[in-house]
């Protein structure tokens, strides 16, 4: 080979090497510039995913974390839930590299609310232990605090309600004790979730209320959003139907300024219910097509929430007197929260379904699913009967 033929595959080398790099800074430059405009982000994304999976195979760790900053809030709000937990184990992976513990915590944090949020719930419990221990490590009190909180939430979600409680009670007693002003909110909004299944509604919204004052003047109109739901959720259970409009209405204008699909769709099934309670049979049935339709383009992957559209879909055909379809929806519902391990709505679910195959006459399969509803109500200490009436009357919520 001629010395002319070496330079210029040399010369060509070098010119692919910093075409590829001067790509990855243009695109980098445009994730950045561009993380809120997530239409943008949507229509490139093919383009900016691959260049991140490159940085992560060149141990290109800075700008692969740059990517991270960048696309994570679009992956969230928009349900790409497998992209997102694996680029949050590609920057796991260069906090252990670049040794910052940090990080590596917070990461860990993260990952476990995607789970979460997916119903994985067994899978999320370790990494907000972890997380948690790793920022006491630290020092990082205020931090270890939020993915304790986290964890009382996906143990309550499991059934493991005394235990779920004292997380909770622990986090709020510390929390107070550093002084943590606006992020009560959060574990005060927990707490009223227990007190809620516990059938103390007045304290529950007592709490909720308290919770919004202390959001007063912030920018949390995720967190707003999810407490204005709260009380709707509420006053729709006691049929006042005027005051949970006027909740769920507010709550929806604040998940729309969280730009969080996820909240909009919750809201909005609290939306239908409200208008199935009006008796606005096709208004309902309008909402619930529309949360599914968006569940299905947003992949939102959220086993959960869909469960719970499931149940009131099944809802409003049994006030349509389409018992078998509703038979069918409640069937699935019952399937997801079996999956998942959310042992008190599992249970919640399966009485109305059995008592749904009663009225159908299919009298074995009805006393088959009520005795395994019992079963699993007694393991999870709420076989007592004003439990369990509790249970059901919050089964939707």
């Amino acid at each position: 080979m001629s010395e002319r033929t070496i330079d210029d595959s040399v010369r060509l080398r070098i010119f692919f090497e910093q075409a590829s790099m001067r790509a990855q800074a243009y695109r980098l430059a445009f994730a950045q510039r561009e993380m809120r405009n997530y239409q943008a982000l949507e229509a490139n994304f093919d383009l900016l995913w691959s260049t991140a999976q490159h940085c992560y195979e060149q141990h290109d760790w800075e700008a692969l974390i740059s990517f991270r900053e960048a696309l994570q809030p679009f992956l969230d709000l928009h349900g790409f839930w497998d992209h997102s937990l694996t680029l949050n184990k590609w920057v796991d992976s260069a906090a252990e590299a670049k040794g910052d513990a940090f990080n590596q915590a917070r990461w860990r944090h993260d990952r476990a609310d995607m789970l979460n949020q997916q119903g994985k719930y067994h899978d999320a419990e370790p990494l907000y232990r972890q997380s948690e221990e790793q920022y006491r490590r630290l020092n990082q009190a205020e931090w270890a605090l939020k993915s304790r909180h986290m964890r009382s939430m996906v143990v309550r979600a499991q059934g493991r309600t005394a235990e779920a409680l004292h997380l909770c009670q622990t986090t709020l007693e510390e929390a107070r004790e550093l002084k943590l002003g606006t992020w009560l909110a959060h574990p005060l909004y927990v707490q009223a979730l227990f007190l809620r299944d516990q059938g103390d509604i007045r304290r529950a919204a007592a709490l909720v209320e308290e919770s919004l004052a202390l959001l007063v003047d912030t920018q949390e109109y995720a967190m707003m959003g999810q407490c204005h739901t709260f009380l709707g959720e509420i006053a729709l259970r006691q049929r006042r139907l005027p005051l949970a409009r006027q909740h769920l209405e507010t709550a929806f204008q604040f998940v729309q300024l969280s730009a969080s699909v996820r909240q909009l769709v919750t809201t909005q099934r609290f939306l239908g219910d409200l208008a199935l309670a009006e008796e606005k049979y096709e208004e309902a049935a309008r909402i619930y097509e529309e949360i599914l339709a968006t569940y299905t383009s947003q992949h939102l992957d959220d086993k959960p929430f869909l469960a719970r559209v499931l149940f009131s879909k099944a809802n409003l055909l049994m006030h349509m007197k389409r018992l078998p379809e509703a038979i069918q929806l409640l069937e699935g519902s019952v399937a997801l929260y079996k999956e998942i391990g959310n042992t008190r709505r599992c249970i919640g679910t399966s009485i109305l379904l059995a008592w749904s195959y009663a009225r159908r006459w299919a009298w074995w399969k009805a006393a088959r699913l009520f005795l395994w509803s019992l079963k699993m109500a007694f393991t999870a200490g709420l076989l007592h009967p004003r439990r369990l009436l509790v249970l059901l009357r919050l089964q939707s919520l």
